[in-house]
């Protein structure tokens, strides 16, 4: 890595106190930088769950793990009083390890992350979307609870709802091709309503996850790549990584 960019990628570690703030749950996983720290804190909801108690804001977290070197989708709806909510959607592309960081030519500072950034889009779902949504999620039993043991590895195709409704917590995952998934409802209507314009990745057949492993870094001695996980579902969501 050439000293201009180890420079900036220093910068954007040490700007401000945003990154001290990054493993504190609720941090915006929008940055690159701050999403490393905190993205498996955020498909648990950890957020959330800390928050969720009665009286306090109903709220939903979808995310659409579409093969995370090639497109993930997050889904956040915040219930209002009214019936209506608030939709807000989040796509990250294009993360796998071909984006080199010392390839990337830096013209001024913001560029350094360019290329990981969560494009972004926001709207106001009426009364009728908005009970559309959660019947759906209702009929996908989107709210729990989880197989106990289900595996997530990044580079498969899966859901994850982490929910606070009325101060109750709730958590479920789907993956594809089992037939939980298959037993999904809420996704193309998420879909539609999605206002980002950047196309959907399907799912389609693969090989089992473990046989699309990287080969050299499977090689005794090598260990596990830092951009390779697996997430397991608990009783009730995410099991501690650690």
């Amino acid at each position: 890595m050439n000293k201009a960019v180890a420079m900036a990628l220093g910068l954007a570690l040490g700007f401000g106190s945003a990154a001290a703030h990054a493993q504190r749950p609720g941090s915006t996983v929008e940055q690159p930088v701050v999403r490393s720290l905190n993205w498996f804190s955020y498909v648990a909801g950890d957020d959330i769950r800390a928050a969720c108690r009665p009286g306090g804001r109903s709220r939903i977290r979808a995310v659409y793990n579409a093969l995370w070197e090639e497109q993930v989708r997050t889904y956040e709806i915040f219930l209002q009083p009214d019936g209506s909510a608030g939709l807000h959607t989040g796509v990250l592309t294009d993360q796998g390890p071909a984006t080199n960081v010392s390839s990337i030519f830096i013209s001024e500072f913001g560029d350094i992350t360019k290329p990981w950034r969560m494009r972004k889009a926001q709207r106001l779902l009426s009364p009728a979307d908005t009970s559309q949504l959660m019947g759906l999620l209702q009929a996908s039993a989107a709210f729990g609870p989880p197989r106990d043991g289900l595996r997530l590895p990044d580079n498969d195709f899966w859901w994850t709802v982490a929910s606070c409704r009325n101060g109750v917590w709730g958590f479920q995952a789907y993956h594809y091709p089992t037939d939980r998934f298959a037993n999904v409802r809420f996704a193309e209507k998420l879909f539609a309503l999605d206002n980002v314009g950047i196309a959907v990745n399907r799912p389609r057949n693969l090989e089992p996850a473990e046989l699309r492993r990287d080969p050299i870094m499977l090689r005794p001695g090598r260990g596990d790549r830092a951009d390779r996980w697996v997430l397991v579902v608990g009783k009730d969501g995410l099991r501690p990584r650690w």
